[in-house]
């Protein structure tokens, strides 16, 4: 009975609904794109240490699967709030396009690392840090 209410309140925490005003709306979009903006840097970071050789493969591997999960977390979460208006769809729009961008970049990284190519991920990784500073300022200009 008790791990029934637990996973009913883990459920009821999960589930967000509309949103009724667009600032507030906003403000979630750019604590979303901070959020993934995190999960991006980390995993730049962590090629970064790899290609230096300071990073082993089961660790980048890990690490690589941790940030691409994070920021699919915080996709999913975000696109569970319903946008209250025009303005707010379009804003939702932006931030999809770059979380979609980065989701996708760090799933390639997460194969790669897998596979055991880890000395070739510098080049699947360059766009970390062009997609990290547009999170960032979508994040400042949103939050």
């Amino acid at each position: 009975m008790r791990r029934s209410w637990l996973a009913i309140l883990l459920l009821l925490g999960a589930c967000t609904g509309p949103v009724r005003s667009t600032n507030v709306y906003e403000s979630k979009a750019g604590a979303t794109a901070e959020t993934v903006a995190s999960a991006v840097e980390t995993a730049r970071l962590a090629v970064q240490g790899g290609s230096q050789g300071k990073a082993f493969g089961r660790y980048l591997t890990q690490v690589l699967a941790e940030a691409e999960e994070d920021a699919d977390a915080a996709q999913g979460t975000f696109d569970g709030i319903q946008p209250p208006d025009r303005r707010a769809d379009e804003l939702r729009d932006q931030l999809d396009e770059l979380v979609s961008e980065a989701t996708d970049t760090l799933a390639e990284l997460r194969v790669a690392a897998r596979r055991g190519h880890t000395a070739e991920l510098a080049e699947p990784a360059a766009p970390l840090e062009e997609l990290a500073g547009k999170l960032h300022a979508f994040a400042e200009a949103h939050g």
